[in-house]
């Protein structure tokens, strides 16, 4: 609604008793879509924001391939993924995240690398959807310095309200309740920061590599 329909309302009201009219919401989305299919829009964004996105038909192997490429020694492996963690390479120690922090805190922060199972894929900006359960810590992705977020190509979504609304939908369906999750997140690539010259700085605040596997 433009600010001339929006004065003429309320002169409007005014005039009849404060009577306002009330009218349908004029919503366009914003976004300019450059790619005919959601998954090739995601892929996009998706790689504009710092992520290296990859498509898989057999996740085992292409998930042993990244482990091979970031060097990775220790990974950390939340309990809903859709991989069995007996097809990782067993050049790996890979560790199930199954205890609080309070409990392995000197074990986890010296793992490099963990593989997380994200909910949803937003589109129109590029992003992942996550949320946190006793399957899926929030701290496994912010944790290590690489993160594989394996992603069903199924489950992107065009805008972040239908973002939202997929996860409220996931966790009401897992946990068979109303109750929604502690946290709710929506993750752009690897964590970045900028000085006061403005010099970009990766892994800050969480990992400073970050994969996204469609599968």
């Amino acid at each position: 609604m433009s600010r001339n329909e929006i004065l003429e309302n309320i002169k409007h009201g005014i005039a009849t008793n404060n009577n306002i009219p009330k009218n349908d919401v004029k919503y366009k989305n914003p976004m300019n879509h450059t790619r005919e299919s959601l998954l090739e829009e995601y892929k996009l964004n998706q790689s504009n924001n710092k992520a290296i996105v990859l498509e898989s038909d057999n996740l085992p192997k292409t998930i042993n391939e990244i482990l091979t490429e970031v060097n990775a020694s220790k990974i950390l492996l939340n309990n809903d993924l859709a991989i069995d963690t007996k097809d990782i390479n067993n050049n790996y120690q890979t560790i199930p995240y199954t205890k609080s922090i309070d409990f392995v805190r000197e074990e986890l922060f010296n793992i490099d690398t963990s593989v997380v199972e994200a909910r949803c894929g937003v589109a129109n900006v590029g992003i992942v959807g996550l949320s946190s359960n006793s399957a899926s810590p929030r701290l496994a992705s912010l944790i290590t310095n690489n993160c594989i977020y394996l992603l069903k190509k199924e489950n992107i979504v065009e805008s972040l309200h239908e973002g939202i609304n997929f996860i409220k939908q996931y966790e009401k369906k897992r946990s068979n309740t109303d109750i929604l999750p502690s946290n709710i997140i929506f993750v752009a690539g690897p964590s970045r920061t900028a000085d006061i010259e403005l010099q970009t700085i990766f892994g800050v605040h969480g990992p400073r590599v970050v994969y996204v596997v469609l599968y």
